[in-house]
């Protein structure tokens, strides 16, 4: 079983990664009989769960989404109550705060470049060698290697399942934040109220309305942006991508092909059915389209900067990996 694992970690974290986010972020998130669908008023609140499945989904993201909701309110307010600037300076922010985490997926994927040669060497020595006691023996040179380079695949998945939490409260914070609630003021009087961190200037330029807005809600001019958020996302997404797969300039003198290595191909097959799937998601809402397409422009700069820090890394445990 841990061999299984250790063997199709990639699977197994693409299926858990893309059916959490389907279920995240499906369009049922609107509705106002749950949590998710209501105002912010207290942290208590946000904790008043109708099932068992609700509660165990709801408790990550109930108790960042709060707090990251408070950050973006106090930030918009101090900037002319704007919306836009909240959002912007808090994905910064967060980002920033969560970068260890995106760091420590920058270690695995070092260390897998550093093994794949001599994963491919193991390869070709077994290839026609399908005896059970050579398969066996090739399971265990593989478990050393994986030794060797101190490399624990069910970690990165772990990484993963921490930044859900994250990805999905500041969702809610953009979806939620200037949602308003009917409440009754007395003598059957209705009205229609803000929660407790709404932000009242929602215009982009002035011009532009995000409340509310998607591609195909709000005046014609705001339908547009929209959909341009939506595409320079996607773009930029798919830019940050390919920038990524670059082989880095520390490997071009080795034999290890990243394009023909089978992970990275279904890295990159998982990726385009992700930017696919987040593009039409961001056509919902104009507010979620900029919040994403921040966080895009910043990943490219942490990409950065984390491609210098698996230089070092690389050569540091190169190193280690020789005495």
């Amino acid at each position: 079983m841990k061999l299984f694992l250790y063997k199709n970690w990639l699977k197994i974290a693409t299926v858990f990664l893309i059916t959490f986010l389907m279920l995240g972020l499906s369009s049922c998130r609107t509705s106002a009989d749950y949590w998710y669908g209501t105002v912010y008023t207290t942290w208590g609140n946000e904790f008043h769960f109708q099932n068992f499945w609700d509660g165990l989904w709801g408790w990550p993201v109930s108790i960042l989404s709060y707090p990251f909701a408070w950050l973006c309110s106090s930030i918009g307010k101090g900037l002319g109550n704007s919306y836009i600037w909240g959002i912007i300076f808090t994905t910064i922010i967060i980002r920033t705060i969560a970068w260890p985490i995106y760091s420590r997926q920058n270690g695995v994927s070092v260390k897998m470049q550093l093994m794949q040669p001599e994963l491919d060497k193991l390869q070709k020595k077994y290839a026609f060698r399908k005896d059970e006691a050579s398969q066996q023996r090739m399971k265990q040179e593989m478990m050393l290697i994986y030794k060797k380079y101190k490399f624990n695949p069910l970690g990165c998945v772990f990484t993963m399942f921490i930044q859900f939490p994250i990805f999905v409260s500041m969702y809610e914070v953009v979806r939620r934040i200037n949602l308003t609630q009917i409440v009754d003021a007395g003598n059957g009087v209705l009205v229609e109220t803000f929660g407790k961190f709404a932000l009242a200037d929602t215009k982009l330029f002035g011009f532009f309305e995000l409340n509310g807005t998607s591609a195909t809600q709000g005046e014609m001019k705001d339908r547009i942006l929209c959909v341009v958020i939506a595409l320079l996302y996607a773009g930029i997404t798919f830019l940050s991508q390919k920038l990524a797969q670059r082989k880095p300039s520390y490997m071009r003198k080795t034999s290890y092909n990243v394009k023909g290595n089978d992970q990275a191909k279904q890295m990159r097959i998982m990726n385009i059915v992700m930017i696919v799937m987040f593009f039409f998601i961001a056509l919902s809402s104009t507010a979620l389209g900029i919040y994403w397409l921040i966080g895009a422009i910043y990943q490219i700069f942490q990409s950065y900067i984390g491609r210098k820090m698996n230089e070092r890394a690389y050569y540091k445990m190169k190193k280690e990996s020789m005495m």
